[in-house]
């Protein structure tokens, strides 16, 4: 039921209801109203910061490659001096990875790519299928631009390895 307040606020009743204005319902309480105005402005308010946080972190500034340039890949030639077919492979932080074989007195060429010398030295070792040893370039340091050469000699421990610009 409702109850229609006089001009003066009174109800009915004779009392006055400190929080009505008048010729508004007992319902809609004018201070009800007006914190409603100023919740819906704050709730827009809020709405439109919470898109705009969205939306900038949606934005895409650039690419990464543009941050972290793409290395090339580290070009290795290998020259096989020796009768023996050989395992190439390139040792980096203690873990092996095989790049190919070469034939006996041949030559190969290979790509190691940059995220496995991960900025450190790199070794390559060489096997012979069907032999025994091993020839073994040491520590090689390469930095970007660089050519890493393999030799494999007629006798593995007179294996040498350099790297150079191309």
């Amino acid at each position: 039921m409702f109850v229609f307040p006089f001009i003066d606020g009174r109800t009915r009743h004779g009392t006055h209801d400190p929080r009505l204005s008048p010729g508004r319902f007992e319902m809609t309480p004018a201070s009800h109203t007006a914190s409603y105005s100023r919740v819906s402005r704050f709730g827009y308010a809020r709405a439109l910061l919470a898109l705009v946080v969205v939306l900038s972190a949606c934005h895409n500034k650039g690419t990464d490659d543009d941050f972290y340039p793409r290395m090339e890949p580290i070009p290795i030639h290998v020259r096989n001096e020796n009768f023996l077919d050989m395992n190439v492979a390139v040792v980096s932080n203690g873990v092996s990875r095989r790049l190919g074989q070469v034939p006996g007195n041949s030559a190969g060429d290979f790509k190691v790519d940059w995220a496995v010398a991960n900025g450190q030295g790199i070794i390559l070792t060489a096997t012979p299928i069907g032999g025994r040893g091993s020839a073994n370039s040491g520590s090689l340091n390469v930095a970007p631009g660089q050519v890493v050469e393999f030799k494999i000699g007629s006798v593995l421990r007179q294996s040498t390895a350099m790297v150079h610009d191309p």
